[in-house]
Order: C-alpha cells, then structure tokens, then sequence
C-alpha cells in the first residue's frame, strides 16, 4: 500500500506494509513508478521524500511470494523482475530530487530503491543487508551498479557474498549515506533537505541528475561536451537569469514562483 502526503512543494510517499516491514510488490512497482510520471509534469511538486512506514525503510521482495517463482519458466520470472527494474529505472530518470529517509534498515531489493533516490537520511541505528546469496539468489534492482560506483570493491564483496548486515554509520563514513540522524528523525530530516532542494532551480537540478549519472560511466570528453550542452543551455533559461540577478543584486534569488496547489495547501 502506498500513503501519500503533500508539504508545500515536497511529496512525501509512504510504503505502507509494516506487517511485512514493507515488503515489495508489484502493486508497489507499478504504483510507484506511477506516482513519479506523474510528479515529472505537476509543477506543484518539487522534490519527493520515500519512507516506510512502522520504523522500517524495506524489508525487500516478499520471500514468500518469492517462493512462487521457483515453478515458474524464466521467461515469468524476468516479468516481476523487470518490473523492479522498470520502478527503479523511473527514479533515476524522474526529474525531482528524491530523498530516502531509513528507520530500521533496508534490505534486499529495499538496498537497490534506497539507492536509487538521489541523497540518504538515515537513523543511526539502521542498517544494509544485501542478503540474496543467503537463499541462493543474485542481487537484482541495480545494487550491483549502485553499490559498484559508491563503495570500494572488497566492501562491495563483502556486502553481497555474505549477506551481513553493515551499519549505516560505516556506509556514511565512505561516502554513501548523506546524513545520519538519531533514532526516529530520518524523515524530519530527509523532509527539510527536500524543502530546501524544492526551493531551487528545478531544471538546473534535473540536469545535474543526468549529469552525475552519466559522469559515472563517461569518458571525460564526452562529459566535457555534456556538460558544454547543458550550461549553455541553462544560460538561456528563466532559472539563469534569476540566479545571476538574483546574485549581482545580492538577494536570495525566486527559482520557485508559488503554484495555485501550494498557494492552496498553505
């Protein structure tokens, strides 16, 4: 089940299992892929916050319903898969900053959404766990490319071929979780850096987004020319002139006239 709740310019959506400590599902996928091209075209939102509900990020791909897929040909098992793959390849293709917020730990497929959102806010006391190999299976959702290009390989190995639980606050101090907060205040927190990224310029952001994903994989040429592409094009834009008027009059600059929704929802 997904919640939904709108803060000014931030949505914030809620996977709302915690029977399951939120475990995925292909209501999930859809729904939430869904809700992202939607927020791709609603100028009223800015920036979008993922949580979970009960004190748990994820708890991954429903084991029991994994269960199923063994009797299953190859051909049905890449269908809920693919699924999985179609949500998380709409997070990183959504325009709109995404802000994970991680109470208790995130695990399996719950890694991969994890980091698929564009910055991490997590409690102290919450962890990883890549935990496939520990009934047999292969990570999937991405976590080999996205652990692959934030953590040194060994840790990688570590992390994939044990299954173990690595606390958040290792992961923070290389590099791949933003801010760790106390117990409970992941989302407070993960809520005010989208207020303050909701604020920005919105098509400056999106092409960063492009940019730091491409700059992963790119040679340096090819980044120059793409970066070359995009500050040109932003010169010609509303959000340039505002900000370098913005920065020559020596005021905040106003990336983010009020919509009638926000106007309504204050």
């Amino acid at each position: 089940m997904i919640e939904t709740k709108k803060e000014g310019a931030v949505l914030v959506v809620i996977n709302s299992a915690p029977e399951t400590r939120n475990a995925l599902t292909p209501d999930f996928y859809s729904g939430f892929r869904e809700l992202l091209e939607t927020a791709h075209d609603d100028p009223s939102v800015a920036a979008i916050v993922l949580t979970g509900a009960g004190n748990f990020f994820c708890s991954g791909g429903n084991v029991a319903g994994l269960k199923a897929r063994t009797s299953m040909n190859e051909a049905e098992r890449r269908q809920g898969i693919d699924k999985l793959h179609g949500m998380i390849s709409a997070m990183r293709a959504c325009p709109k900053p995404i802000v994970a917020a991680i109470e208790g730990g995130a695990a399996g497929a719950g890694v991969s959404m994890a980091l698929a959102c564009d910055m991490i806010v997590a409690a102290k006391d919450a962890y990883f766990s890549v935990a496939y190999v520990k009934i047999g299976l292969t990570p999937d959702g991405g976590a080999t490319a996205f652990l692959a290009r934030s953590l040194p390989r060994q840790l990688v190995n570590e992390l994939c071929l044990t299954g173990d639980r690595v606390n958040v606050q290792r992961l923070h101090d290389l590099g791949m979780i933003n801010r760790i907060v106390e117990a409970g205040e992941a989302l407070d927190a993960a809520e005010e850096i989208a207020h303050r990224l909701a604020s920005g310029p919105g098509q400056s952001m999106a092409r960063i987004k492009s940019l730091v994903d491409a700059g992963a994989t790119n040679d340096l040429e090819t980044q120059l020319d793409l970066e070359a592409q995009s500050m040109a094009a932003s010169f010609g834009t509303p959000e340039g002139a505002e900000g370098i008027a913005a920065f020559l009059e020596k005021r905040k600059a106003n990336f983010r006239p009020a919509t009638d929704d926000e106007v309504g929802d204050a």
